[in-house]
C-alpha cells in the first residue's frame, strides 16, 4: 500500500496533478494530511479528524480499510475505490479472521461500492468476484520500478553471489517479509527434504535452516542479482488474503525466472503451470520439495501481460480518473 501510494504521487505530480494524500502519518517529501485516529488493527483505524475538502477525483487505495473508506466519503469530488483480496477472509488460517473478518469485510465491500463511482481491482479473480455485484472493475496491477527491466552489471552480479557465497542456478530464492502467512517455514522444509539450497531476502526475525542462507533486506540491486542468479523464485504462502497481486511475482518475471508459487490469491490466475512457473497446494512442503528441481532446467516461455512499469500503471489509473470525471 505505502509502494502504490507513492509511487501513484511521485508519477501524477511529475504530470503536473496537484496531489494530497490522506495518512495516519507524516510522509517527508510529500503533500501529506495527517489524520488522527483511533486505532483497533491495521485495518480498522477510524478517523477523528474531520475531512471536509474539496478534490476532482478522491482515491481509497483499498477497500477493506475503514481508514480509506471513512476518509473518502468525508471528502468531496469523483470516488475511485480500490478493492484487494475480496472474500479472502472466510478463508484466513485464524478462526477469528475466518469467523469476524468475513462479516466486516462483506460490510466494507458494501461500503466501498455504495461509495465508488469507478472500481479498481489488481487480480483477475476479484474482478470476477465483484463482477457478481453488479460491479464493472479496471483491472489495473502493481507496477514496478524501471530498474527492473535493465540489464544488470554483470561484475556486480558475481559480486553479490561472492557476498554470499553462492553458486549460479543453484539455488531457490525467497523474496519477501518474514511473516507466518507467507509461509517461509514451507520453503525451510521443502529444502530440508529436497537438499536444495535456499536463499531468503526480506525483513523480519532471522530464520535459520539446512540448506539455507538468511541474506535480510536488500537494495533492489542486489535483489536483482539474486533473482537473475537464481533457479527460481518462490512465494510459498499460506492465504488468499496475503496475495492480492504479489509484486515479488512480477519481479520475478521481468527477469525471466519461473515463479513457484502456492495457489493462493492472485497467484493461482497469474502463475500458468508449465508456462511461466509451477503451482502447489498451500503448506504442502513435499509437493514443494518435488517441484524444485524440476524448475532448475525450466525456462519460462512467455511472462503475463499484467508485468509493467510503474508509468505505464499511473497512466491506466490516470485514464480511471478522466473517465469518472466523464473527460
Amino acid at each position: 500500500m505505502e509502494i502504490v501510494s507513492q509511487r501513484l504521487y511521485h508519477y501524477l505530480t511529475k504530470r503536473g496533478h496537484e496531489v494530497t494524500l490522506f495518512s495516519t502519518s507524516a510522509c517527508q517529501g510529500l503533500n501529506v494530511r495527517q489524520v488522527k485516529v483511533l486505532k483497533f488493527n491495521p485495518e480498522i483505524q477510524i478517523p477523528l479528524d474531520k475531512a471536509n475538502e474539496d478534490y476532482e477525483v478522491v482515491h481509497a487505495l483499498s477497500s477493506l480499510s475503514y481508514f480509506d473508506i471513512s476518509v473518502s466519503s468525508m471528502l468531496k469530488g469523483k470516488k475511485v475505490v480500490s478493492f484487494l483480496s475480496v472474500k479472502t477472509l472466510r478463508t484466513h488460517p485464524n478462526l477469528f479472521y475466518r469467523l469476524v473478518g468475513s462479516i466486516y469485510e462483506d460490510y466494507m465491500i458494501k461500503k466501498g461500492l455504495k461509495l465508488a463511482n469507478a472500481v479498481t481491482v489488481k487480480n483477475l479473480g476479484d474482478k470476477i468476484i465483484l463482477e457478481k455485484f453488479n460491479a464493472s472493475p479496471f483491472l489495473i496491477p502493481d507496477g514496478l520500478d524501471d530498474v527492473y527491466f535493465k540489464p544488470l552489471n554483470e561484475d556486480f552480479r558475481k559480486e553479490v553471489l561472492k557476498r554470499f557465497n553462492l553458486e549460479e542456478g543453484e539455488f531457490a530464492l525467497y523474496v519477501g517479509r518474514i511473516h507466518k502467512l507467507k509461509g517461509v517455514e514451507v520453503f525451510i522444509k521443502a529444502l530440508q527434504l529436497s537438499n536444495f539450497k535456499g536463499v531468503i531476502v526480506g525483513s523480519g526475525e532471522r530464520v535459520e535452516g539446512t540448506n539455507v542462507v538468511f541474506a535480510g533486506p536488500l537494495d533492489d540491486l542486489s535483489k536483482i542479482a539474486l533473482i537473475d542468479s537464481s533457479c527460481c523464485v518462490v512465494i510459498p504462502s499460506l492465504s488468499d488474503f496475503v496475495e492480492a497481486f504479489s509484486i515479488v511475482a512480477s519481479e520475478a518475471w521481468a527477469r525471466w525466472k519461473p515463479v513457484v508459487a502456492s495457489s493462493v490469491g492472485a497467484l493461482k490466475y497469474r502463475v500458468k503451470e508449465g508456462v511461466n512457473g509451477f503451482l502447489f497446494k498451500p503448506g504442502d512442503y513435499k509437493a514443494l520439495a518435488n517441484i524444485l528441481p524440476k524448475a532448475k532446467d525450466f525456462k519460462v516461455k512467455e511472462i503475463p501481460e499484467d508485468v509493467l512499469p510503474w508509468e505505464t500503471v499511473v497512466s491506466m489509473y490516470e485514464d480511471v480518473y478522466k473517465k469518472t470525471l466523464g473527460r
